[in-house]
């Protein structure tokens, strides 16, 4: 089933903001290490990921999104698209 228009423009931007959070949150853990791009990349995506499930659930929007015919899961990558895209960018300007 398709994600409404209106209803995917918000799983992407709370997605971004997840993002940026699991970022810093991940850069503040590995702190000074030099080197650990990539690993701190994978954390980053994998906390999104994380994130993105809290927030749905903190939200009771899981029952509303299987009211629109869309999967738990399909919300999760397409919230956590935009932590994939922008990692790829972060990793093509290092």
């Amino acid at each position: 089933m398709r994600i409404p228009l209106s209803y995917l423009q918000h799983l992407l931007l709370r997605g971004s903001i997840l993002w940026l959070l699991a970022r810093l949150s991940a850069a503040a853990v590995v702190g000074g290490t030099a080197d650990l791009g990539l690993m701190l990349s994978f954390w980053a995506v994998a906390i999104t990921t994380a994130l993105v499930l809290v927030d749905l659930q903190r939200r009771r929007e899981v029952m509303l999104l299987n009211n629109l015919g869309v999967t738990t899961q399909q919300a999760i990558v397409v919230s956590t698209i935009p932590a994939v895209i922008l990692e790829v960018l972060l990793g093509l300007v290092r």
